[in-house]
């Protein structure tokens, strides 16, 4: 990685493919040890795209619990990342984790966000417990959108 510091340091591209690599030979205590150089090495506005990236390879060939930590650290910072909301609820339903992916569903639902993007995850959220046979709770997941419509202004 010090040759990667010397020419392509700034490149969030560089350090994501190459951490892909090191994870593909099962590398992952290199890849760890990968994000810190690399967080240091690029630019701020670069930071969260490349935890995202790498939190992501934790989730498919490393410890997802090490992922939802990453993802979690993130979100802290920047709950209004609807796109790292995203990522990370089809990470979480990947893992068949019905339990998580609800807490994250009724987290991303409790958000204060524009009714256009609340649309989205109640949508997501239906369509989840409908994807496990549950009409009862999908039901119970309408009621929460038709609330939310009811005492928003929107």
């Amino acid at each position: 990685s010090s040759g990667i510091n010397a020419e392509y340091g700034g490149s969030r591209k560089v350090w994501c493919c190459y951490a892909t690599s090191l994870a593909c030979q099962s590398k992952m205590e290199t890849v760890r040890d990968l994000l810190t150089k690399a967080l240091k090495s690029l630019p701020k506005h670069k930071h969260v795209r490349t935890i995202s990236h790498f939190a992501q390879l934790e989730y498919r060939l490393g410890d997802p619990a090490k992922g939802s930590t990453m993802f979690e650290n993130v979100l802290t910072s920047y709950p209004g990342r609807l796109d790292l909301w995203s990522v990370y609820l089809d990470k979480t339903i990947a893992l068949a984790d019905n339990e998580q992916t609800r807490l994250l569903l009724d987290r991303v639902v409790g958000l204060k966000l524009p009714a256009k993007k609340m649309k989205f995850f109640f949508k997501r959220y239906v369509d989840f417990e409908l994807s496990q046979g549950d009409k009862e709770r999908a039901e119970r997941v309408r009621e929460l959108a038709r609330n939310y419509i009811e005492t928003s202004d929107l």
